[in-house]
Formats: C-alpha cells, structure tokens, sequence
C-alpha cells in the first residue's frame, strides 16, 4: 500500500502529468476534430435563420407539419436555450469522446450519436403529439437539442462498463445494469419534480426497484471497483475519468437539468431531458449488449 502511494503521487510530477496527457490524447486526428464540431456548428448556424423560419421549424404539439418531427431537435427558442445545450454537448461529448479515445470505441461513439440524431427526434414527437395534449397541455411547442445532449449522458455508463467487460474478459451488461440505470433516472425525475406530485408510493415503488436489481448485480461490483484502482497505476488522467464517469451520470441530471417547469412565463419541456436520458442508455445498452456477442468467451 505504500508503495502503491508512492507510486500514485510521482503521477503529479510535471513530467509524470505531461507524459500521461499527451498518452490521453494521443490518436486523436484533426479530422475526428472537426467531425465532433460539425454538431454543435449546425445547431449554431440554424440560430441565425430568421425567426419565422425557426418557428416553421419546431414541434406544433397541436398542429405538427411532416418535418417538424425531426428539424425540431436542431432548433432554440434563443441564444441562452442554444449556449445551454451546446455547453452540455461541450462536457459530455468531450468526456465520451477522451475515453473512447482511451478504450478503442470512437467509432461506436459515432455510430450511437448519428443514430441518436436520426431516431430520437422522431421518437420524442411521436410521444409528444400522442401523450403531451393529455399529461402536459401546457407545452404547445417542442425545440431544442436537450434530448439528443441527455442521450449522450445516458451513454455514460454503458461506455464505461463495456471497457471493464472487455478488459476482464467477463459481461457485465445484463438487463440487471440497464434496469438499475434506467430506475435511477426515472427516481430522478420523481424526486425532482416531487413537490408538484407528492406521490410517494410512486417513489417508494420505484426506490425497490432499484435495490431489487442492485442486489441481483452485487456480485459485478468487486470486478468494478477492482478495475477503477488499477488505473491508477496507468494513466493517472484516465483513472480519475473513469472514476468520475458513473458519478457524473448519476449527478449531472441534478445539476444541469432544468428543475422549474414553468419559466419566463412559459412551459419548460423537462420530460425530454429524461427521455433523452433514457434513451441513451437503451439504446447504448442493446449496441453493446450485441458487441459483446460477437467477442469470444467470457465468463459467466
């Protein structure tokens, strides 16, 4: 042990922080550069169209238009809606894309957004036009990037355990990890937004759950845990990412997502941020799920 703390602190020696940065980053090619921009360019470039244009351009909840159920999630209501969400596109995207970097899984981080950004707009007009007249009469519009920049969050902590179900040559995705995610994002929405429900069977009901599926994963936790210490004898930038990862996932939602419903007079679409959520980790989780098929033996 003290030796391994002797260890651990040479990692902060200038020398030690350089060499282990550039290593971080090292593969990373001007071209990846600019794909990752092409996002967050677009979205900027829509803000300059005329207003009227923009408003032809978002989710009628009463009145929807073909193309509306897609051009919807590249447009803002105004400058500080677009700095929001590219801020949390910035964060989270930089976050996947550094480990990804790490772990060998660009392409899968590119191929889950292009697929996010093709699906998800569609899926969330789809729920909005049949359910949003009937739970949320309020919300008669629907824009914004928030959903697509939630999905990204939920790739969170499928990413980060597939790296660990590679490297230890043992599935640790199973529908016990995707129920424990997806129940704790549900949980986050109802204690969010508890003072404008009360309902606490509801939370009670959805806190078991979670425990349920926890204790079924219990015996996945050691090999984890094991795998974040063993970092630190790496890359000591890649040890505290993939240590943050999860708890990044689990607060972020807390402190990024909008909490106030009603804003400036007007609704906040605060279901999109956790169907993006949501969203993100399903679908990360059946890609991965399907990958990890196709590898050979693992344990049981």
């Amino acid at each position: 042990m003290i030796k391994l703390n002797k260890e651990f602190l040479k990692k902060f020696t200038l020398k030690s922080l350089k060499k282990d940065f550039i290593d971080l980053i090292n593969g990373i090619t001007l071209k990846e550069v600019l794909i990752f921009l092409i996002f967050p360019a677009f979205i900027t470039v829509l803000m300059l169209l005329p207003q009227a244009i923009r408003e032809s351009l978002s989710f009628k909840v009463y009145e929807p238009s073909w193309w509306q159920f897609i051009t919807h999630a590249f447009i803002h209501k105004d400058w500080s809606h677009l700095w929001n969400n590219l801020q949390g596109y910035l964060i989270f995207g930089l976050m996947l894309w550094l480990f990804s970097n790490r772990t060998g899984n660009k392409k899968d981080l590119l191929l889950l957004f292009a697929l996010t950004l093709i699906s998800l707009p569609i899926i969330s007009s789809i729920i909005e036009f049949f359910l949003y007249p009937i739970f949320v009469p309020t919300i008669k519009t629907s824009l914004g990037s928030s959903g697509l920049i939630s999905a990204m969050l939920g790739f969170f902590p499928t990413f980060w355990i597939y790296y660990f179900s590679k490297k230890y040559k043992q599935n640790l995705i199973n529908t016990n990890f995707l129920n424990m995610c997806i129940g704790y994002g549900c949980l986050l929405l109802v204690i969010i937004y508890y003072p404008s429900h009360r309902n606490i069977p509801l939370l009670t009901l959805i806190l078991a759950f979670i425990i349920v599926y926890s204790y079924r994963y219990r015996s996945n936790f050691k090999p984890l845990l094991k795998g974040i210490l063993a970092e630190a004898e790496n890359n000591i930038f890649f040890y505290f990412l993939t240590a943050s990862m999860p708890l990044f996932f689990m607060v972020s939602p807390l402190l990024l997502f909008p909490v106030n419903i009603i804003q400036n007079g007007g609704g906040i679409d605060v279901v999109m941020h956790y169907l993006g959520l949501i969203y993100g980790i399903f679908l990360s989780f059946i890609y991965f799920e399907n990958k990890l098929k196709n590898l050979t033996k693992f344990n049981n």
